[in-house]
C-alpha cells in the first residue's frame, strides 16, 4: 500500500473514531443531563400547606412502585372530581402544592405523584420525559378506581403537562386536561435547552437536540417517533383540553402551544399569558389563574362517567 492510501486509510479510520468519541460523548451528556436526574427530596407534606392527605405507595402499569399522595375534596371523599397532577422534569410533586390547595377550595380531590425517576418513586433507567410515564397515569387511574373513585380530571405542568396529554389520549376515563407549558415535541425543547445554554446556533443545536432525544429513547427502549404530545393531541376531544403558555418562556417557547391547539380538536381553550417565563403563570396572575382553570374544570360533564369502570390498556396494550 502506497503512502497516500496509508494517509488516506488513516483519516478514514480517525473520522470514524472521532464519530464514535462524540457519539458516546452525546449519549452520556444526553443521559446524566436528561434522564438520570438528582432526586427532588423534600419532607415537606400537604400536611404543612393546611391539606389533609393519604399517603399512597402505588404501582405503575408497568410495576414501578411509586409514590404519590391523596387529598379529599373539602366535602366529600369523591368531590366533584379527582384532578391527577404531574409535576415537571426534575421536580417533585412537593413543589406543586399551591395547586393542590386550591383545587380543593375548588370542590376537587387531588391525587399527586412522583413520576418514575422523580422523588421517592422507583424508576432504575430514570425518567423517560413523557412516553413510558403513561404507565404511572395509568398506575393513579387504577388506584383511585379500586378506591371506588370514577371521575378524573389532569393537570400538569411542563413534562407534566406533555404526559397529561399523551396518557389522556389513550385512557378515555380522564375527561378533561389542563396542560401548562408542555412541549409539543420533545426533540424541539431539548434543541433550544442547548441553544440556549450552550450558544450554539440553531443550524447545529437542532440536530443535536434529536440526535439527543434518539439516545434517550434508545436508553429506554421506545422508537425515536413516539412520546410526541403533538401527535396524539387530537385523541383528547371530545374531552375538553385547556392549554395554558407563558408568552416569553424561554424554556419551552410558546410556539409549542401553537402547535399543540392548531392540532388539538375542539373543545379546545388556549390562555396565552403575556409578560411572563416558564411556569410563572401561577406566580403572575394568582386568582385570575385559579379562576381559569376552575371555571374550565366546572364547566365538564363529570357525570359523564359512572361506576362501575374497568381499567383501560395503553395504547400498547398493558
Amino acid at each position: 500500500m502506497n503512502k497516500q492510501k496509508w494517509i488516506a486509510l488513516g483519516l478514514s479510520l480517525a473520522g470514524t473514531g472521532s464519530a464514535f468519541v462524540l457519539r458516546n460523548y452525546v449519549y452520556r451528556k444526553a443521559i446524566r443531563r436528561l434522564v438520570m436526574l438528582n432526586r427532588f427530596l423534600s419532607e415537606k407534606t400537604p400536611k404543612e400547606a393546611g391539606l389533609p392527605f393519604e399517603e399512597v405507595w402505588f404501582k405503575s402499569r408497568d410495576g414501578l412502585k411509586l409514590h404519590g399522595w391523596f387529598i379529599p375534596a373539602q366535602d366529600s371523599l369523591a368531590g366533584k372530581a379527582t384532578i391527577i397532577m404531574g409535576h415537571g422534569h426534575s421536580g417533585s410533586k412537593v413543589a406543586d402544592l399551591h395547586y393542590a390547595a386550591f383545587f380543593r377550595q375548588g370542590g376537587y380531590s387531588v391525587f399527586m405523584l412522583d413520576f418514575r425517576g422523580h422523588g421517592q418513586s422507583e424508576g432504575p433507567k430514570g425518567t423517560s420525559m413523557g412516553y413510558w410515564e403513561r404507565y404511572d397515569i395509568a398506575g393513579v387511574v387504577d388506584w383511585l378506581l379500586g378506591r371506588g373513585l370514577t371521575r378524573f380530571g389532569i393537570f400538569g405542568i411542563s413534562m407534566g403537562a406533555a404526559i397529561a396529554i399523551l396518557a389522556a389520549a389513550e385512557n378515555p376515563l380522564i375527561k378533561a386536561v389542563v396542560a401548562d407549558s408542555a412541549y409539543a415535541h420533545l426533540p424541539r425543547a431539548i434543541s433550544h435547552e442547548i441553544q440556549r445554554s450552550y450558544g450554539l446556533p440553531v443550524w447545529l443545536a437542532q440536530p443535536l437536540g434529536w440526535w439527543a432525544y434518539a439516545m434517550v429513547a434508545k436508553h429506554h427502549g421506545f422508537s425515536f417517533w413516539e412520546g410526541h404530545s403533538a401527535e396524539v393531541v387530537a385523541k383528547i376531544a371530545p374531552r375538553p383540553l385547556l392549554i395554558i403558555h407563558a408568552e416569553e418562556d424561554n424554556v419551552t417557547p410558546v410556539e409549542n402551544a401553537q402547535i399543540l391547539f392548531q392540532r388539538a380538536l375542539h373543545p379546545k381553550e388556549l390562555w396565552i399569558q403575556p409578560g411572563i417565563g416558564h411556569v410563572e403563570g401561577y406566580n403572575k396572575f394568582g386568582v385570575r389563574y385559579e379562576q381559569r382553570v376552575l371555571e374550565f374544570l366546572d364547566r365538564v360533564n363529570w357525570q359523564a362517567t359512572t361506576a362501575p369502570l374497568p381499567s383501560q390498556p395503553t395504547l400498547d396494550g398493558k
